[in-house]
């Protein structure tokens, strides 16, 4: 019996640790709270669109490695092995002109070689090709920069919006409850004849109404739980909690336009262009080069394999080149024309974007203080509205006011209380979205 009991009591201790865990992990389901900076971080870290940026990048930077080459010496080996026949009535014979040895008799021939060149002076062409390439290494990566600040601000966004819907489908839920109370009280003052049909019958459209529009919302907030996954790759639940908005730090309202990104990828790209501009009119001048070549040749009139055993030195040449473009200079003047066009399309680009967030932060400027006080005041009112409700909730529980009025008091400072968060949401985001452009400036 004893051991029975001791089963017993083992089965109801297991049972409760299932019960305990199936709750536990419900509980932690249920309560998973999101923080914006989590958000940032996880669309970081899955943004295809920066993944490309940093690509390219690197491909910048492989493509400046291989420009280096352009500072050293070329070098070059070469063989040939070839038989030539006689058409000259055995008159044939060797003669070399540069590096080119050529036969006129009938024979197995083979020739091999090393030939270097080195660019003496290029006009600054190699140097403005470097130029052009570091700078667009530095375009690639501010380009990148301004896609980390356009990414924090849509979560921002994005977030800040579907935290204000959560808030509306949690007091439409309550403000549903009020009405569906309220047509329950209509319902018991129609059967007890101090309240007409009509008057019934408009308290059921307004709870319908209500339902309609906690639906929408609900629909709304899916949709925002979708961009969010969107930007992380994360998947969201409807039940998720969101954490309150970062309090915006704006005591040193800096705001320094030539340092954004956006502003400085198009710095960084007029100076790639106009290096690249005078890398072109570089190919109008001359080009000095020392060139040298080191030959060995070997001949036989009858027999290949005797061909290489005869393989000897032949020459080395040390020499010095001057190449003038000429026809390349017509081509060339269309290449300088189309890259200056090129710089003068940058400059209005980056001049409007100046502009654009130059009106932005004047405007931000004008409204920083007003904001600040405005969030204030407003999370002041949401307070004094929720000790208000709470007061009303526990005179309605006394009986001690009507239960009408309550109800139908309650229902407009939740109302109010909807509007005065989103309000506060709206205006936290509004300043996040300053301190963000702000950070964003702020570096070396």
């Amino acid at each position: 019996m004893q051991t029975v009991s001791y089963s017993k009591k083992a089965v109801l201790i297991l049972h409760l640790g299932i019960l305990f865990i199936t709750l536990f992990g419900v509980t932690e389901s249920y309560c998973k709270i999101i923080t914006l900076d989590t958000l940032e971080k996880q669309a970081i870290e899955h943004s295809p669109d920066l993944d490309k940026y940093f690509i390219e990048t690197k491909l910048q930077q492989e493509r400046l490695e291989e420009q280096q080459y352009d500072f050293y010496p070329t070098l070059r080996a070469q063989g040939n092995s070839e038989y030539s026949s006689d058409l000259s009535d055995g008159w044939g014979s060797v003669v070399s002109v540069g590096d080119v040895v050529q036969s006129t008799g009938t024979k197995y021939q083979n020739s091999m070689s090393v030939r270097t060149n080195y660019v003496l002076y290029d006009f600054g062409i190699r140097v403005q090709k470097e130029l052009a390439l570091k700078k667009a290494i530095l375009a690639s990566k501010s380009t990148a920069q301004a896609e980390i600040l356009k990414l924090r601000l849509n979560v921002l966004q994005t977030y800040s919006a579907a935290m204000s819907l959560s808030e509306q489908i949690h007091n439409l839920q309550k403000i549903i409850q009020y009405t569906y109370e309220l047509k329950q009280v209509y319902d018991r003052l129609l059967t007890a004849g101090k309240k007409g049909p009509v008057d019934t019958a408009r308290q059921y459209v307004e709870l319908k109404r209500k339902e309609n529009e906690l639906s929408l919302r609900e629909f709304e907030f899916d949709k925002k739980l979708e961009e969010l996954s969107f930007y992380t790759g994360a998947s969201f639940s409807s039940d998720i909690e969101f954490s309150e908005l970062p309090r915006p730090d704006l005591t040193d309202l800096l705001f320094d336009i030539d340092k954004h990104p956006s502003v400085e990828r198009y710095s960084y790209e007029l100076s790639s262009k106009q290096a690249e501009t005078a890398a072109a009119e570089g190919e109008y001048f001359p080009k000095l080069s020392l060139y040298g070549s080191y030959l060995l040749y070997g001949s036989d009139n009858e027999d290949m394999v005797k061909s290489y055993e005869d393989i000897s030195e032949s020459n080395f040449k040390v020499g010095v080149s001057l190449v003038i473009p000429l026809s390349d200079a017509l081509r060339n003047k269309h290449k300088v024309q189309q890259s200056q066009l090129a710089e003068q399309r940058i400059r209005a680009e980056k001049r409007k974007l100046k502009e654009q967030l130059q009106t932005e932060l004047n405007i931000s400027q004008r409204q920083y203080k007003y904001l600040v006080n405005d969030q204030k005041q407003k999370k002041e009112m949401v307070n004094i509205l929720e000790k208000e409700l709470t007061m009303l909730d526990r005179l309605k529980k006394a009986k001690e006011i009507d239960a009408e009025i309550a109800i139908r008091r309650s229902i407009v400072l939740l109302e109010q209380k909807t509007a005065l968060n989103k309000s506060v949401i709206e205006l936290s985001h509004e300043l996040l979205r300053l301190q963000y452009q702000m950070e964003a400036t702020n570096h070396e």
